[in-house]
C-alpha cells in the first residue's frame, strides 16, 4: 500500500504539497511526479472542493479523498488549510473492499465526520515538509476485517450512471458501494465532486458520476451504445471519404464512355 497525501504548513513557505508516506519515511514528491493513476484523477475534479475518486488503472486501485478541512487549522494568513489523501493498492479483492468502505464512509453524511477527524488527527503540522504523517493512524483506516464485515459482495448493475450532486444522491451511492463490488473496468470508476461539467464525466466513462453541474436531479442513465465520443464523427468522416471515391470512380467511368475508351 502506497499512501500520498497533500497538504501545506503554517508559515508562507510551507506551500502545498504532496508527501509519498510509509512506514519508514515521508518525502515530498512533485506533481508531475505523481502515479499516472493519481495525476488522471485530479484532473477530473474540483481540488478544492470535497471529492471522492475509485479508479482502476494497471493492477492498481485507488481511492482519492481531497480538501478536508480540520476544525481551526489555518495559516499564516488565517486560511483554512485543506488535506487530501490517496490510498493506492494493488488490485485484489481485499484491497476492492478496503477502499468501498472508505468511499461508502466519506459518501455518508453522517459517517463522514469519522472519517475526516481521523485523517486530520494522523495529519500535523510541523517538520521540515511543513506537516507531518501518523503512518500508523492513517493506516488503521483500512482494517480488512471491519470493512469485510460492514461490506457485500454482490455483482455490479454495470450501467452507467450520473446525477447532480445531492445529500441524497451521495447517500444512495454509498449504499451501492456497500452492497456491490465495483466494475471491472479500467480507469475512472466513481468520480464525486463540486464544479465539473456533466459532458466531461460522460467523456471519461465513468460508472458512477455525482457533479454540481450535472443538470438531472435524478440519475441520468448514460448511453453505452457508443462509450467513444469520437466514433459518430469518425464514422461520419469514413463515409464522406467513401462518397469522395464513389464518385470520383463514377465520374472517371462517365468520362470514358464519353471518349469512347
Amino acid at each position: 500500500m502506497e499512501i500520498y497525501i497533500e497538504s501545506r504548513g503554517f508559515s508562507q513557505d510551507d506551500d502545498y504539497r504532496w508527501l509519498k508516506v510509509t512506514e519508514e519515511n515521508q518525502s515530498r514528491v512533485d506533481k508531475q511526479d505523481l502515479p499516472t493513476i493519481i495525476q488522471e484523477a485530479t484532473q477530473l475534479i474540483d481540488s478544492e472542493s470535497a471529492s471522492i475518486v475509485l479508479s482502476r488503472k494497471n493492477n492498481s486501485l485507488l481511492f482519492l479523498l481531497t480538501s478536508i478541512e480540520p476544525v481551526e487549522r489555518v495559516d499564516f494568513a488565517h486560511r483554512q488549510i485543506r488535506i487530501s489523501v490517496a490510498w493506492l493498492m494493488p488490485d485484489s479483492l481485499d484491497n476492492e473492499i478496503i477502499l468501498r468502505m472508505l468511499a461508502a464512509t466519506a459518501l455518508d453524511t453522517e459517517e463522514r465526520q469519522y472519517l475526516t477527524t481521523e485523517i486530520s488527527q494522523a495529519v500535523m503540522l510541523g517538520g521540515e515538509l511543513g506537516f507531518q504523517v501518523d503512518f500508523e493512524h492513517i493506516e488503521k483506516l483500512t482494517n480488512i476485517n471491519v470493512a469485510q464485515n460492514l461490506l457485500q459482495y454482490k455483482l455490479p448493475n454495470t450501467t452507467k450512471k450520473i446525477a447532480q450532486l445531492s445529500p441524497q444522491r451521495q447517500k444512495e451511492l454509498a449504499s451501492e458501494l456497500k452492497e456491490y463490488s465495483l466494475p471491472n473496468q479500467q480507469g475512472l470508476i466513481v468520480v464525486v465532486t463540486g464544479i465539473k461539467k456533466e459532458q466531461a464525466l460522460i467523456d471519461a466513462n465513468i460508472w458512477r458520476g455525482l457533479s454540481s453541474l450535472v443538470l438531472s436531479p435524478n440519475w441520468q442513465i448514460l448511453d453505452q451504445n457508443f462509450p467513444d465520443k469520437n466514433f459518430s464523427s469518425k464514422l461520419s468522416k469514413y463515409f464522406n471519404n467513401l462518397m469522395i471515391i464513389i464518385w470520383i470512380i463514377s465520374a472517371v467511368s462517365l468520362l470514358a464512355k464519353t471518349l469512347n475508351f
